[in-house]
């Protein structure tokens, strides 16, 4: 009865560790591609225009810029969350694998 409650909590713990890493590898692979698809174009078109534009223009450049930049800081603090959430969870479930590995020997 024990054994089978710890090859339960066993699975488990498996199945979140493996769920926590796969969203951590998804994770890392496309942050980088965020990151790029707000820090190279908008530089990127001002370097292109800068003989065409007026001064204001600048400030809408940095406008732009600057809210990219939140935007890509709201949206990889929430994926970062959500990682960090898998991988508590399948360590509570380990804990909990851990313990009844214990409890029943």
């Amino acid at each position: 009865m024990a054994t089978a409650r710890h090859q339960e909590l066993q699975q488990r713990a498996s199945a979140l560790r493996a769920e926590a890493t796969a969203l951590t590898a998804t994770y890392r692979r496309t942050t980088w591609i965020r990151f790029a698809l707000v820090f190279i174009p908008i530089p990127f078109i001002l370097v292109l225009l800068r003989l065409q534009i007026e001064a204001w223009h600048y400030f809408l450049f940095g406008g732009a810029y600057i809210g990219c930049s939140a935007w890509l800081y709201v949206i990889d603090s929430r994926a970062s969350d959500r990682c960090d959430a898998a991988n508590k969870a399948a360590d509570e479930a380990q804990r909990a694998a851990d313990a009844a590995a214990t409890s029943s020997v």
